[in-house]
């Protein structure tokens, strides 16, 4: 059986080097590839993916993840892909697109936002019936297949693709409510000024 992505996390605090090694065997090519799809550059993307490797490795014990590992690794990157295009070490790139689409970590009004999401997503999540967040955590935040969802927890793997889509479903409609009223307030707001 998969170990989860959050116990995987775990043992690498502890110094364990093959859990880092199969942190990095899960997640290296999806980063390279989105660092890749921004910047086209295929030296800088892998060097990129490695400095996120590399000071995950170096700040393990202080490093505190509160939410998904693999969402913080994409947001590592991400980062990583913004100074590169901060420090015009990619001209090809457009600094005002990209930062639409990627949030600036040292604006706390962004980084509030940000969270404020994260909370809502949390307690969407929370109010998943029973077996669907189950079904949902396993997935999404240990990175388990469905198959290994359906063994662990002993239930068909049509049973978990019914639940997983009736999870993102359920997230989907909540935080696209969300979204919606945040632009809403947000265009009065900027009406107001």
């Amino acid at each position: 059986m998969t170990v989860s992505d959050r116990d995987l996390f775990h043992l690498i605090q502890t110094d364990n080097q093959r859990a880092f090694k199969e942190l990095m065997n899960r997640y290296w090519r999806p980063m390279y590839l989105m660092a890749e799809s921004v910047l086209n550059d295929s030296p800088t993307s892998e060097d990129i993916v490695q400095d996120v490797f590399i000071n995950i490795w170096n700040k393990r014990s202080s490093i505190d993840i509160t939410h998904s590992i693999k969402v913080y690794l994409f947001a590592c990157t991400r980062y990583q892909i913004y100074r590169q295009i901060q420090q015009k070490k990619a001209p090809h790139v457009d600094i005002d697109q990209f930062s639409q689409m990627v949030p600036d970590p040292y604006d706390p009004q962004q980084a509030l936002e940000y969270r404020d999401l994260l909370d809502r997503l949390e307690s969407l999540i929370d109010q998943l019936p029973p077996r669907c967040r189950e079904v949902y955590r396993l997935k999404r935040e240990d990175n388990l297949s469905q198959k290994e969802i359906a063994e662990a927890l002993q239930i068909s793997r049509k049973s978990v693709e019914n639940q997983l889509t009736i999870a993102l479903k359920k997230l989907r409609a909540g935080l696209s409510r969300y979204i919606w009223l945040s632009t809403f307030l947000l265009s009065t707001i900027g009406g107001l000024i």
